[in-house]
């Protein structure tokens, strides 16, 4: 008697329609959770970002906003890529490190870091904003900001909730 070892094509189509079903069932799983994942790092690192302000706020009792408090930057920006549509570029920047990480730009009482070095980008690979303009504007709110996977700032200065696929962090 002859002995057939291999898979008849039948088979085989079975065998990988199998395979397919569960790659179908398996990936948007996956997916899903590193999503979540990434949302849970932007609500982590804008949190920390805004403790980070407040911190700086309460101890130099200056504002993150030129050397001294003086009101040379209108916003922050941390690692990354700028976000586009910035509403909140309205007048000269600097990264946020400068006033919560090294405090090379902090006055009289900086005892930082109040902001870890690792908070870098955000998942998608863009910059993380801060709305310092806030502090001298009453038509802005400083608040904390990430542009979302689509990159753009879709939150206006003076909103108090997030512009479409935004996620911010309200600094009191």
């Amino acid at each position: 008697m002859l002995r057939n070892h291999g898979f008849n094509l039948v088979e085989m189509l079975v065998s990988v329609g199998i395979v397919i079903a569960l790659a179908g069932l398996v990936v948007p799983i996956v997916s899903m959770k590193r999503l979540d994942d990434q949302w849970e790092k932007v609500d982590r690192d804008l949190a920390r970002i805004a403790a980070g302000v407040q911190d700086y706020v309460q101890a130099t009792r200056t504002f993150p906003t030129g050397h001294s408090g003086a009101t040379h930057f209108h916003f922050l920006y941390g690692d990354g890529v700028l976000p586009a549509n910035n509403a909140f570029a309205s007048g000269p920047a600097l990264h946020l490190a400068r006033f919560l990480t090294d405090g090379t730009m902090a006055g009289e009482g900086w005892k930082g870091p109040y902001l870890d070095a690792d908070v870098g980008a955000d998942p998608w690979g863009r910059a993380y904003l801060v709305n310092v303009n806030g502090y001298f504007s009453s038509a802005e709110r400083v608040v904390a900001l990430c542009a979302g996977p689509n990159g753009q700032v879709e939150t206006a200065p003076s909103a108090t909730t997030a512009g479409g696929d935004d996620v911010i962090a309200v600094i009191e």
